[in-house]
């Protein structure tokens, strides 16, 4: 009976998210790009800081399961704004489209259209800050989210570390100093920080943060 029942529930999801995404019954924002599958399991929404970081996300996605979701900058402190200024925040507007499953007492997992919804912003203070923000305000409007499983943070590293022929990520400058004592100890590297995920290449962003085997 328990099977049956999340069969079920299963059927009624992936309709949900058909009419969504097929039928165009759900506005999406416009700088959404979608991923192919109809079914949210195993699908992932990257949200990612600006155009340039997005592109890099789009080229490294797998088209099939990672949805990209670009935002512009440091998004409203919903800790301490009123709820006329978070109603009428843009980005705001947009993460809550994407998601489709409602905020506070109307929030809805099955109508959630991702498994997971990933935080990838740069290894830097900025992008610290903006995750926090985003945190918070997953906490404030969707804490459910949170409690169900589906809220990640994604670990892009800062630094590239190369000599010979071997090279290593440090994700930050404990890291790197970890690295340098240790697999790279007596020798001379090159050292690369990353200003950011728009200056990664697809590839590197692919095998570092977004592939689900290696990263």
């Amino acid at each position: 009976d328990r099977m049956d029942e999340r069969l079920k529930r299963r059927q009624e999801r992936e309709i949900k998210r058909k009419t969504a995404t097929s039928g165009r019954k759900l506005r999406l924002p416009g700088k959404l790009t979608d991923c192919a599958n109809d079914d949210p399991a195993g699908t992932e929404l990257f949200i990612v800081e600006g155009d340039s970081a997005g592109g890099s996300a789009k080229q490294a996605r797998d088209r099939k399961t990672q949805a990209i979701l670009p935002i512009r900058g440091k998004i409203l402190n919903v800790a301490s704004a009123t709820q006329e200024k978070i109603r009428g925040n843009s980005e705001i507007a947009d993460l809550q489209l994407a998601l489709g499953c409602g905020v506070r007492d109307k929030f809805s997992e099955d109508a959630l259209r991702y498994e997971r919804i990933i935080i990838m912003t740069d290894a830097d203070v900025d992008g610290a800050h903006i995750a926090s923000l985003l945190i918070t305000f997953f906490y404030r409007t969707m804490p459910d989210l949170i409690r169900q499983g589906h809220l990640f943070l994604a670990l892009p590293p800062l630094y590239r570390i190369s000599h010979g022929g071997k090279s290593a990520y440090a994700r930050d400058d404990a890291h790197k100093d970890e690295l340098l004592a240790t697999m790279f100890k007596g020798k001379k590297p090159e050292i690369g920080r990353f200003k950011g995920l728009g200056e990664m290449m697809a590839s590197q962003l692919k095998e570092t943060t977004m592939d689900p085997k290696v990263r």
